[in-house]
């Protein structure tokens, strides 16, 4: 089982290596993070957002990024299953 300095190292290497693209890079929302069961969830949101606060520069659509605790696969939910998840 992973703890959760482990799932959030991965759930960064997800965004930076399968998420974020040219033109948007995404990053964890500080503070932003639960585990529920064996998952844990974390909070993201693009990089210059967070930077700036502009909300010209804000992600729109992309949910939470699930960690398996016991696996340590990664996925990104979508805005509304996130929704659903109310964890933030």
């Amino acid at each position: 089982m992973l703890d959760i300095e482990e799932a959030t190292e991965l759930a960064k290497k997800f965004l930076d290596e399968k998420v974020s693209h040219e033109g948007m890079t995404l990053a964890l929302v500080e503070g932003e993070r639960t585990q529920v069961g064996s998952t844990f969830y974390f909070d993201c949101q693009s990089v210059a957002y967070l930077r700036t606060g502009d909300l010209r520069d804000m992600a729109v659509g992309t949910g939470y990024v699930r960690v398996d605790g016991e696996t340590g696969e990664c996925r990104m939910l979508g805005a509304t299953e996130s929704a659903q998840l109310d964890l933030f």
